[in-house]
């Protein structure tokens, strides 16, 4: 069962008739439930053994607790009732319930509970997205840097605390000796990338080792395989045997203002065109503050730039992920 299913569902079932009741509708899936409270707020319901704890949810305007409740044709029996509190996530609760029904549907007791702990905690950093945040443009320039990740870095949990893009830092990755500025375009001809440098620190050495760019151009294209939420999907698998570095990297990528909830929207397959490491050294065709000698002319805040990759050649430093190493 998918959200979008799940939205209707809860859309067409009444309002219960008075506080503390349910109105309910039985889902296909086993002993599960999608149900309307008095206020109109959504819930799901799993049943569980008495004696099952609540699990854990600290996300505002999601509630969690294990209740008694009595169905229809049913007995008293004792649920797990996760509710959604504001009608403005509806959308985003109906994608977590959506996976609750996927990952704890076919689980029963402590196993189930559990499964429904995960879930919520896998959630918590998307619970709050704005999701209007990721534009088009930002949510290429979020794949260029997973594709970066996986492809030439790898997934560990060193690399994901080197990923410093969400924190709002100079420069995308930065490890002790050598740091990388991700930059994407998915402009078509054959003339080849250019890319928009939008601040004069962009292209700044940092403080320590060496600066690459790295380079990726794509193209749309529906037989292509590679989107934004598999990436995100490719690194949270990756990560599965490191907790607390899965959790740091759902943080990011919600800070972002990636979420799940969109997951459609953001399913735009792309075709990998080129992929360029460029060393970054004193002569590199960049601006940066030093460019300016007396400073910026009175009047001027900011500069950004488009830097054409045919005139960068000399210091195409490989094509290849296996011919480099952020160690």
């Amino acid at each position: 069962m998918n959200a979008a299913e799940l939205e209707n569902i809860w859309s067409r079932i009444p309002d219960a008739p008075a506080p503390g009741l349910l109105s309910a509708e039985k889902l296909p899936s086993g002993d599960l439930w999608a149900a309307v409270d008095a206020d109109g707020h959504c819930h799901l319901l799993l049943q569980v053994p008495p004696g099952t704890q609540a699990p854990n949810a600290l996300t505002k305007g999601l509630q969690v607790r294990v209740g008694e409740h009595q169905v229809t044709g049913q007995p008293v029996s004792e649920y797990i009732d996760v509710s959604c509190l504001e009608a403005a996530a509806v959308t985003t609760f109906a994608a977590v319930a959506a996976d609750i029904i996927h990952e704890a549907g076919d689980l029963q007791g402590a196993e189930r509970a559990a499964a429904v702990g995960d879930v919520l905690e896998r959630w918590k950093w998307f619970w709050g997205v704005d999701a209007s945040r990721l534009t088009s443009n930002d949510a290429l320039a979020l794949f260029a840097e997973l594709w970066f990740l996986v492809r030439w870095a790898g997934v560990t949990p060193a690399n994901i605390d080197a990923w410093t893009a969400s924190e709002g830092s100079r420069h995308d990755f930065q490890w002790p000796c050598r740091s990388v500025e991700v930059k994407a375009t998915a402009r078509s001809g054959d003339a080849g990338s250019v890319h928009t440098i939008r601040s004069l620190d962009q292209l700044a050495a940092p403080v320590t080792g060496e600066l690459h760019l790295f380079s990726l151009r794509v193209t749309r294209d529906q037989l292509a395989n590679n989107t934004l939420p598999k990436l995100v999907d490719r690194v949270t698998a990756d990560l599965r045997n490191h907790p607390a570095a899965r959790e740091r990297f759902l943080q990011k990528v919600g800070k972002r203002g990636y979420t799940p909830a969109q997951r459609k929207t953001h399913e735009i397959p792309y075709r990998v065109v080129e992929e360029y490491l460029y060393q970054v050294t004193d002569d590199f065709p960049r601006l940066i503050n030093d460019s300016f000698a007396a400073g910026l002319p009175n009047g001027v805040v900011r500069v950004s730039y488009d830097l054409d990759l045919t005139a960068c050649g000399a210091w195409l430093l490989s094509v290849n992920p296996k011919d480099w190493s952020p160690n």
